[in-house]
C-alpha cells in the first residue's frame, strides 16, 4: 500500500471516528434525562415539590425552547405553588407548539437520516389539550376566574377541531369537556356549561367508561339555570332521581384529585427482515413510505424462506412498559361534617397516553424503517466508493457509516412526564357557610390526607385541587 493511500485511510478513519463520537455524545443526552426524571419523581413522592422544581430547572437550559421541557417545568412550578412561573412556561410551550404545527422541512429531512429526536417536539394532541387544563388551574389558583374560563373555552374549541380532523382513538375528551363546563359555570356562563356537560355525558360511553354520577347532577343543575324545561323529562329518564339530589340554595364544591405519575416512554430495539425480492428503488417518497409500512407489518407472524432473506434492519421504537403501575391509589374520599363521599375516576391519563402512542406507532415505525434503509444504502455506497481506491478504506468507510447509523438510531422518548396517572373527581353540594373538609388518598402502604377550609355561598361554585404522587 502506498503512503498516499495509507494517509488517506488514516484520515478517513479519523473522520469516521469523530463523527461517530459526536453522535454518541448527542444521543447520550437521553440517558441523562432518564436519570433526571427519576430524581424528580423521587422528590415528588417525598412531597419535596420545590426540590423537584429546582433539580429540573438546574438540568435544563435557561429559556429552553423545548416544548417537553416547558411542559414539565410548568407543571413542576404549579406543584411548587409558583403560579406565575408555571403560566410563563405553559404559555411558551403553547406558543412553540402552535408554531411547530407548521412542519420544518429541514428537520424532517434530518430525521430521515438520523433520528426522530432531531424533529422539533410539538407535543401530542393530548398534551395540548391538557395544557389548557393546567393553565386554567393556574389562573384559578391566582384568583383569576375570567382567565380560567378563557382556557376552558380553548379546551372546547380545540377538542371540537380535533374530533373533526383526528384519525386517532383520542378525538375528544369527556373529562375535559366536563371541566370546560365547570369553568363556564364558575363565570356564570350556564348555557355553555350545559352544552359542555351534555358533550361529556355523550363521550364517556364512546370510550368504554362508566359515566360518573356527578355528571347527571351537573347537567341537571345547568339545565335548571338556563330554564330549558323542555329537556328536563328526557334527562330525568336518563338520570332517575337527579332532581331530588339538587338543591339550588346550596353551593357546589369540585375537588380535582390527581394521583400517581404518568409512565415514561422507553426505547425498544426491533429487527425487521428485508427480503431479496423487495424493491430497492422508488419513484417518490410516497412509494417508499408505503414500502416502509409493509415492512412494519412483518413484525408479527411473517414467515419466509431463509434463502429469500437479504438482511435485517434494526430500528429503535418508543413504547410504554406494560408492567408499569402509575399509582397505587385505589380510593379517594372526602370527609367532613355532613359529607362522606367517594371521588370517582374521571380520566385514566396513563391509559390515554399508551393508546395515543399505539395509534402513532405505525407512522413512527415507518419513518424508522425508512431511516434504516437509507443508512444501509449509504454504508454500501461508502464501501463501494472506498473500494475504488483501496479495499481496506472501503471496508472502513462502510463500517464507519454503519457505526454512525447505529449511533444515531434512537427512539424519541420525549413526553410530558410529570402528568398524573389518574384523575379522580369529587363533585358535591354543601349548605352555605364555612366547612372543614378532609380529602383522603388511600394507597397500598397507607393514606395521604389533605385538608381544606371552604367557604361556599348559595349557588356558588368552588374548585379545589389535591395531589398525591403515590
Amino acid at each position: 500500500m502506498s503512503k498516499h493511500i495509507m494517509r488517506g485511510t488514516l484520515v478517513g478513519c479519523h473522520r469516521v471516528f469523530m463523527v461517530v463520537l459526536l453522535a454518541l455524545l448527542l444521543f447520550g443526552c437521553a440517558g441523562k434525562r432518564t436519570l433526571l426524571m427519576e430524581q424528580v419523581r423521587t422528590d415528588l413522592r417525598q412531597l419535596s415539590t420545590e426540590r423537584a422544581l429546582a433539580a429540573y430547572e438546574k438540568a435544563v437550559k435557561k429559556n429552553t425552547q423545548r416544548v417537553d421541557e416547558l411542559l414539565n417545568l410548568g407543571l413542576l412550578a404549579l406543584e411548587a405553588g409558583q403560579h406565575d412561573k408555571a403560566l410563563k412556561a405553559f404559555k411558551d410551550a403553547d406558543r412553540l407548539a402552535e408554531e411547530r404545527l407548521t412542519r420544518s422541512i429541514s428537520r424532517e429531512l434530518s430525521s430521515l437520516t438520523t433520528s426522530d429526536r432531531v424533529r422539533a417536539y410539538q407535543g401530542t394532541v393530548y398534551d395540548r389539550a391538557m395544557l389548557h387544563y393546567y393553565q386554567a388551574l393556574a389562573y384559578l389558583m391566582k384568583g383569576q376566574p375570567e382567565a380560567a374560563t378563557v382556557e376552558g373555552r380553548r379546551i372546547a374549541s380545540y377538542l371540537e377541531v380535533n374530533a373533526r380532523e383526528s384519525k386517532h382513538t383520542y378525538k375528544d375528551d369527556p373529562f375535559l369537556q366536563w371541566f370546560a363546563g365547570v369553568m363556564y359555570e364558575a363565570y356564570g356562563q350556564h348555557n355553555d356549561a350545559w352544552i359542555a356537560y351534555k358533550n361529556a355525558a355523550r363521550l364517556y360511553p364512546f370510550y368504554g367508561m362508566d359515566e360518573p354520577g356527578y355528571l347527571c347532577r351537573a347537567e341537571y343543575a345547568a339545565l335548571k339555570r338556563v330554564g330549558a324545561s323542555e329537556f328536563e323529562a328526557a334527562l330525568l329518564e336518563e338520570c332517575p332521581g337527579v332532581d331530588k339530589e339538587h338543591n339550588p340554595d346550596w353551593g357546589r364544591v369540585v375537588i380535582l384529585c390527581e394521583a400517581g405519575i404518568a409512565p415514561q416512554i422507553r426505547e425498544d430495539n426491533v429487527m425487521f427482515p428485508i427480503m431479496k425480492y423487495d424493491r430497492r428503488t422508488w419513484d417518490n417518497d410516497d412509494e417508499r413510505e408505503r414500502y416502509a409500512y409493509d415492512v412494519y407489518g412483518r413484525r408479527h407472524d411473517f414467515y419466509y424462506e431463509e434463502s429469500e432473506l437479504d438482511y435485517f434492519v434494526r430500528v429503535a421504537l418508543p413504547y410504554y412498559p406494560d408492567d408499569y403501575s402509575g399509582t397505587s391509589v385505589y380510593e379517594v374520599a372526602v370527609r367532613g361534617q355532613g359529607i362522606d363521599k367517594l371521588a370517582e375516576l374521571a380520566v385514566p391519563v396513563g391509559s390515554i397516553l399508551k393508546q395515543d402512542l399505539s395509534d402513532r406507532q405505525p407512522a413512527i415505525a415507518a419513518r424508522a424503517i425508512t431511516r434504516a434503509i437509507i443508512k444501509y444504502a449509504a454504508s454500501k455506497a461508502a464501501e463501494e466508493a472506498g473500494n475504488k481506491e483501496d479495499k481496506t478504506l472501503g471496508r472502513i468507510l462502510g463500517m464507519g457509516v454503519n457505526l454512525l447509523g447505529a449511533a444515531t438510531e434512537a427512539a424519541d422518548t420525549r413526553s410530558w412526564e410529570t402528568l398524573p396517572d389518574k384523575i379522580y373527581v369529587a363533585d358535591f353540594q354543601l349548605p352555605p357557610g364555612e366547612h372543614k373538609l378532609s380529602l383522603e388518598f388511600k394507597y397500598q402502604d397507607g393514606t395521604m390526607t389533605q385538608d381544606f377550609d371552604v367557604a361556599v355561598g348559595a349557588g356558588e361554585l368552588k374548585v379545589l385541587r389535591a395531589r398525591c404522587w403515590r
